[in-house]
């Protein structure tokens, strides 16, 4: 085995989410943590190395001889299960995040190294670094604890030495043997125990914890399990205090190897945290409605409906960018970036995103609050009255805004659940009429497809959600639309966003949203034969323990940042698609989501809001 520093980058989808519903961590098949924000998702690193083999933080336990790994999650949960197969035994390691409802006293992230048989010799190096630091700090190791300025606490079982930056610890375990280690927030020497805490215990309660959230779901087809793992990364990905759910765990990690195109996406988008919302409901998971819904209102309380396309995950706006210049990035791709300062831009799909998440809310059972329902109607004033006006556009291109027809259906999405659920009004009526004559009148381009904007030749996989939101597209204009995404932006079964400039050099990978979309709208065609091979096709390419990046390169091998929730709910929402249409053929998959999520079939049922009564189709 090489050094440890001297390791080289891990592929992306070498990697494993842990989360705590606050913070979250990647393990690597080696035993490595290579990226850990622990106290909140957006917040400053802990463990780095990720971003920058050298100067990154780690914390790292594996044999000290050479091994193969085999990993999987222990049942509907997010506690990590890695097996380590030696020349002289077997070994596993249980890796979990604690949640904080027990206090500060509690963990943040345990590991727990199991003996199966045999006896192998085993290495745990610890090497933290204060968020983008140039400098690692000065280590204090008594014993089994260790203490930096700034960092998070180890408290292991065995004892450790100081080697440089690093604190190491050389151990052995046979059969039944255990060794235990803890991380906490605390830096104090003060604060922490002598011992760790009992991890058999923490882990069986964490496995029940997250096994109790699973019991609410609707589905129970052949993909149950597949596609609970998806939920299990969505609610992963959400933080609990405030309901929002980040993009990705990560920042930085690029669309092109050695490119610009790296973005921070710790950050909730509105219309990704829709989305997903969107789809845990249809899976059946509704607990998350009030908490989510709280933070989309006080959003739109401060911002007076004028909402940008993302905040932080407590709900802050300022989002500037600043580039990380020292670390050089993930396999060389720099720059690393902290904040995204599209929060700057105006994505017009976002009031379209909210009104149709009211609307599902309330089709499921919900009861809209008298400030929800006076936001969402301002909102649809919005869309009213500047729905015409040039955007920036859903994939934020760094170029002028323009008509972008995705923003026009999404404006007209925002009018249609206005009107269904306030009432009618003149104004909405007539601009939601006016949407559709401009979409399918001027808009079409000369050959008969609908373009990414206004006057352009350029074609856009976001296109391909329009007749999932009800949208009343000319079927024959969208079937070639369908045609033109296939033939220019199709690779196999996997679709790129669009292929044109976006004002940023380089290029990116494809985008595996827009595959699962082209899997529903193909599905919504009737073209049943060649959206499930697409989608089996998508299915085959996660990682060995079910999870997606945001892109893949023509090889299939995972670019861009990880797990990323927009592929997670692509897959879910394809799959109860497939589902619908092999119950109910085509009509089944027909309307708006709402529609679809109360639509039941053998494998899945209805879901409704917590205390609320189902409400007929």
């Amino acid at each position: 085995m090489p050094a440890v520093e001297d390791r080289p980058y891990q592929p992306i989808e070498a990697y494993a989410l842990l989360s705590n519903c606050e913070g979250c961590a990647l393990v690597a098949r080696d035993g490595a943590i290579d990226w850990a924000c622990l106290e909140r998702f957006d917040a400053d690193p802990s463990f780095s190395r990720l971003l920058d083999r050298q100067r990154g933080g780690h914390f790292t336990i594996r044999p000290e001889g050479r091994f193969e790994t085999a990993r999987q999650y222990l049942s509907r949960s997010n506690v990590l299960e890695t097996t380590f197969t030696t020349e002289t035994g077997f070994v596993t390691l249980h890796d979990f995040m604690v949640g904080a409802e027990g206090g500060a006293d509690r963990p943040s992230l345990m590991r727990l190294v199991t003996g199966i048989s045999g006896r192998v010799a085993m290495i745990a190096t610890y090497r933290p670094l204060a968020g983008f630091a140039e400098s690692f700090a000065p280590l204090k190791v008594d014993g089994g604890r260790v203490t930096a300025p700034d960092c998070p606490s180890l408290v292991t079982s065995v004892n450790l030495s100081l080697d440089g930056d690093r604190a190491v610890a050389r151990f052995s375990v046979e059969a039944l043997q255990e060794q235990s280690f803890a991380l906490y927030l605390a830096d104090s020497p003060d604060a922490l125990p002598d011992t760790p805490p009992d991890a058999r215990a923490l882990m069986e309660e964490t496995r029940l914890a997250w096994a109790l959230w699973t019991q609410d779901a609707a589905y129970v087809g052949p993909l149950a399990g597949e596609l609970m793992r998806s939920a299990l990364v969505l609610k992963g990905l959400t933080y609990e205090p405030t309901g929002a759910i980040v993009a990705a765990a990560t920042t930085s990690l690029p669309e092109e190897i050695g490119g610009i195109r790296n973005w921070d996406y710790r950050f909730c988008w509105i219309r990704d945290a829709c989305l997903s919302f969107y789809v845990l409901k249809k899976f059946g998971m509704s607990r998350e409605a009030e908490a989510f819904f709280g933070f989309v209102s006080a959003l739109c309380e401060r911002e007076e409906g004028q909402l940008k396309p993302l905040y932080s995950i407590a709900g802050e706006a300022d989002l500037s960018e600043r580039k990380i210049a020292h670390f050089e990035g993930w396999r060389g791709s720099a720059p690393v970036q902290h904040g995204n300062e599209a929060a700057e831009q105006h994505q017009a799909d976002a009031y379209g995103q909210v009104l149709d998440l009211l609307y599902l809310y309330d089709r499921l059972g919900g009861t809209l609050s008298d400030d929800m329902r006076r936001h969402g109607a301002r909102l649809a004033d919005i869309s009213a009255a500047h729905w015409h006006e040039p955007d920036a556009g859903l994939w934020e291109p760094r170029k002028p805004e323009e008509r972008y027809l995705h923003a026009a259906i999404m404006n007209w999405v925002a009018l249609d659940r206005a009107i269904r659920l306030f009432g009618e009004r003149p104004d909405w009526c007539r601009e939601r009429d006016r949407i559709v004559a401009f979409v399918n009148g001027e808009a079409v381009h000369r050959d008969g497809y609908y373009p990414q904007y206004l006057g352009t030749d350029a074609v856009d996989a976001a296109l391909l959600i329009a007749p999932m939101v009800g949208f009343p597209v000319d079927e024959a204009v969208f079937a070639h639309t369908v045609d033109v995404v296939i033939e220019r932006l199709g690779h196999g079964h996997l679709v790129y966003r669009y292929r044109n400039d976006d004002g940023l050099p380089g290029h990116e990978g494809t985008f595996l949203l827009c595959a699962f979309w082209l899997v529903d709208a193909l599905l919504w065609l009737g073209r049943e034969e060649d959206a499930r091979t697409r989608f089996e096709a998508l299915r085959a390419m996660r990682n060995d323990v079910g999870l997606y990046a945001e892109e893949a390169a023509e090889d299939g091998s995972f670019l861009g940042n990880f797990p990323q929730a927009f592929s997670h709910l692509g897959f879910i929402h394809s799959a109860l698609m497939l589902d619908l249409y092999e119950h109910g053929g085509r009509a089944a998959v027909q309307g708006t989501y709402a529609d679809r999520s109360l639509r039941e079939t053998d494998d899945r049922r209805a879901p409704c809001i917590a205390g609320g009564a189902e409400r007929p189709e």
